[in-house]
């Protein structure tokens, strides 16, 4: 059987399937992805909660480090570090088994994985596949398919599930964000999720260090090909003088992506002497995943990412390479 053939985009399709291995599973695992961000790691915390209210075993897990800036997201203290052997795993916004990081190896170790994603570069690894390019969110596919079980939705959930749609939309300024997008905001809002708590925590609870680290970051960007492309660093020493880490800087690029006339932004953060990560951001006909693809990273046509296992002064001209030549010769 072919991967397209065991990719279900038709949520209702796959929900017997599942329902029928949930019910035989006695240990089950809800998996992010590695630095996870609120729609993986909230999809998987609503889904928990789900799986809980149904009277299952269930333990929510998360690739190290642990995403410190996401703990204001109900659930999140009763994230394992060591789950049982597990007889079902769902895993959550996540195109490929490598982004699993550390815990890439629990996937081969399970029995049944089901995969539930919106990511079109999805590579089918789970033995079901609940992949909706379409949605704005994963969480909006965990919503159907909760929806499509007949599972009631808690406060606690729609909260979850709200976080990952709004975060995964940028706020509802994305061109990501869909008529269905915002009937699910309300829907969610009508099931007890709390909006604003999310909007505050999500936008608006920086610390001081890392405003100053943006400071710093802003202050050291650079633009070429009059404009279009922008881009700055942040380094390990940035981050010793701000106490700060590379967790707290994803906020930068959302500034970068701000400036006229941005075709491409591009983040570098010094994560180690040896390892680079990017993010990436485009408009208008530039696919940010065409930055990080050939670095083997990926994402969406808005927003990706990659890991690069080289210095940050190797990494950067690789990178703005590729963003160059994406660009073309400035007009």
């Amino acid at each position: 059987m072919t991967v397209a053939e065991r990719r279900f985009r038709e949520v209702a399709d796959a929900a017997s399937d599942i329902q029928r291995l949930i019910g035989e599973a006695r240990e089950i695992g809800c998996l992010a992805h590695k630095d996870a961000d609120a729609d993986s790691l909230g999809s998987a915390l609503a889904f928990a909660e789900a799986l809980h209210e149904m009277g299952k075993r269930v333990h929510t897990v998360v690739p190290s480090p642990l995403p410190r800036a996401l703990t204001y997201l109900p659930g999140y203290d009763t994230i394992v570090d060591q789950p049982p052997p597990l007889d079902l795993l769902f895993t959550f916004d996540c195109a490929t088994v490598h982004r699993f990081g550390d815990r890439a190896g629990l996937v081969a170790s399970v029995p049944h994985v089901i995969n539930v994603d919106h990511h079109a570069s999805n590579d089918g690894f789970g033995e079901i596949n609940v992949v909706d390019t379409a949605a704005s969110a994963t969480g909006q596919v965990v919503y159907r398919l909760l929806q499509a079980m007949g599972c009631p939705i808690s406060p606690e959930t729609a909260t979850n599930l709200y976080a990952a749609l709004l975060t995964d939309t940028g706020g509802f300024r994305h061109e990501n964000t869909t008529e269905a997008a915002l009937r699910l905001g309300a829907d969610l809002v009508a099931l007890g999720a709390n909006a604003g708590w999310i909007a505050l925590k999500s936008y608006k609870s920086r610390t001081v260090a890392q405003l100053r680290l943006e400071g710093m970051a802003v202050a050291r960007c650079q633009t070429e090909s009059g404009g279009r492309l922008i881009w700055s660093e942040i380094t390990t020493a940035m981050l010793e003088e701000t106490g700060t880490t590379v967790q707290e800087a994803e906020g930068v690029i959302d500034q970068l992506q701000t400036v006229e006339p941005m075709k491409v932004a591009v983040l570098f953060k010094e994560a180690s002497p040896q390892l680079t990560k990017i993010s990436v951001r485009s408009r208008d006909e530039i696919d940010a995943t065409q930055v990080c693809i050939p670095f083997g990273g990926g994402g969406h046509r808005r927003a990706a990412g990659a890991e690069l296992p080289e210095p940050l002064e190797t990494a950067r001209e690789r990178v703005l390479d590729v963003a160059r030549a994406l660009l073309g010769p400035s007009s």
